[in-house]
C-alpha cells in the first residue's frame, strides 16, 4: 500500500533522513521508533507533503505521493498528536463538518455507526468535545478514517499522555482500522505500545533506518535491547 523508496532530506549539511526504504502493506501497522532528532517526524513530513524530499520517492496504491498529491489525500488521514477539534460541536457534527469538506455524502446515522465502533458511547454522541480527553478526541479522528476509507492512516506520538487503559482502548481501535485493510504508520516513542500493536518495527537512528523488525520475533526485553544499542553504535 505504501512504499518508500531511496528517500532522502538535507538541512544544510545535516542528513536529516539518509536513504530510507520501506513498505507498509495493506493491513498492517508499522511503527517507527527512535530518539529526538533520528528523523522520525522529518520522515512523517514528507509523507505528508509539509516539506519536499531532496530525492526518492514514495508511492501509495500505485499514486506518487509527491506528483499526485491531491489524489493521494484523498486516500489518506493524518491524526497528530493532539487531535483539534470544533469544541463547541458533537462528534457527530465534527465528523459531518470534516465530511462536508471532503465532498463525502454520509448520513448521521452512518456516523452515529462508526463513532460507537471506536468506542464513543450512546452518552458521548450529544456531548461537545470541548469536554472529551486526548484519548477520546483520537477516537473521532479514527471514526471519520473509516467513515472516509482512508488506505493509509498516519499518525505522531499517538499514546503522549494516555494513562494505560486509555492507551489498551487506542490499541483496540487502531486494531479496528487495521482489519479494514488500512496501512497504518505510526512515529513514537513508547516501546510498548509498538510492541502490543505493530506488524513491524523500523528502528531509526541519525536519519536511517538501522532496523526494520518483523515485531512477533520479538519480545519485549529483545524490542528494548535492540532500541538502546542505536545508541552505543
Amino acid at each position: 500500500m505504501l512504499e518508500v523508496s531511496n528517500l532522502n532530506k538535507f538541512y544544510g549539511k545535516n542528513h536529516a533522513v539518509n536513504d530510507l526504504n520501506f513498505t507498509v502493506a495493506s493491513g498492517e501497522i508499522l511503527c517507527l521508533l527512535g530518539a529526538n532528532g533520528a528523523g522520525k517526524t522529518t520522515t512523517l513530513n514528507m509523507l505528508l507533503g509539509f516539506i519536499k524530499p531532496d530525492s526518492g520517492s514514495a508511492i501509495l496504491d500505485g499514486l506518487d505521493m509527491y506528483y499526485q498529491r491531491s489524489a493521494c489525500r484523498e486516500q489518506m488521514m493524518y491524526i497528530p498528536e493532539n487531535v483539534h477539534l470544533y469544541p463547541s460541536f458533537t462528534a457527530i457534527e465534527n465528523i459531518a463538518y470534516l465530511a462536508e469538506l471532503a465532498k463525502m455524502r454520509v448520513s448521521d446515522g452512518e456516523i452515529k455507526d462508526v463513532l460507537i465502533r471506536t468506542g464513543i458511547t450512546e452518552n458521548q454522541l450529544d456531548r461537545k468535545v470541548g469536554s472529551f480527553s486526548k484519548g477520546m478526541r483520537q477516537k473521532v479522528a479514527i471514526a471519520f478514517a473509516l467513515l472516509k476509507h482512508a488506505k493509509l492512516v498516519l499518525m505522531d506520538e499517538p499514546t503522549s499522555g494516555l494513562d494505560p487503559v486509555a492507551t489498551q482502548e487506542f490499541i483496540d481501535v487502531v486494531n479496528t482500522i487495521k482489519e479494514r485493510g488500512t496501512a497504518v504508520l505510526i512515529v513514537t516513542h513508547d516501546l510498548l505500545c509498538a510492541h502490543q500493536l505493530s506488524d513491524h518495527i523500523g528502528i531509526m537512528s541519525q536519519g536511517q533506518l538501522k532496523q526494520f523488525i518483523k515485531n512477533e520475533q520479538l519480545t519485549l526485553p529483545d524490542l528494548t535491547e535492540h532500541y538502546f544499542n542505536q545508541f552505543s553504535a
